[in-house]
């Protein structure tokens, strides 16, 4: 179908694709302060730290492998359940990338749950949907 078009159709196909492509990819990584996400699957590999050192440490040692957020000591950590939302509170650049301090607004109140602020990488964010941006 395409080789029997135009070339000024084929063209505009062409970038009309790549214009979807691009925005896609561009989308991914304008994470701003403010912005509240909502976890709605039952099981994501999104892991808040309590400690930003901890977190810093882990990606150092397990080169930022989502994999391995299973294996880790789960004392100072709290992984995202299904209706969890967070909202990005400040942004560190950091050697290994950038970090996002969270507040974290859970579903259902936990006994163990004390630590009101986490941190995270955006590298999982991917796996939470955006509700909106918070402007104060």
């Amino acid at each position: 179908m395409i080789k029997q078009m135009n070339p000024i159709k084929k063209s505009l196909v062409i970038l009309f694709l790549l214009c979807f492509t691009v925005s896609g990819y561009s989308d991914a990584s304008n994470y701003e302060v403010g912005d509240v996400f909502e976890s709605k699957k039952r099981t994501t590999s999104v892991v808040l730290f309590e400690l930003k050192g901890d977190l810093l440490r882990f990606i150092r040692q397990h080169g930022g492998k989502t994999g391995s957020f299973r294996q880790m000591d789960t004392s100072y950590t709290y992984e995202v359940q299904k209706g969890d939302k967070i909202i990005l509170l400040k942004s560190f650049k950091e050697a290994e990338g950038e970090v996002f301090r969270v507040a974290l607004v859970p579903k259902k109140k936990s006994k163990n749950q004390d630590a009101p602020f986490y941190y995270v990488v955006p590298k999982q964010f991917y796996q939470l949907v955006f509700m909106e941006h918070l402007t104060e």
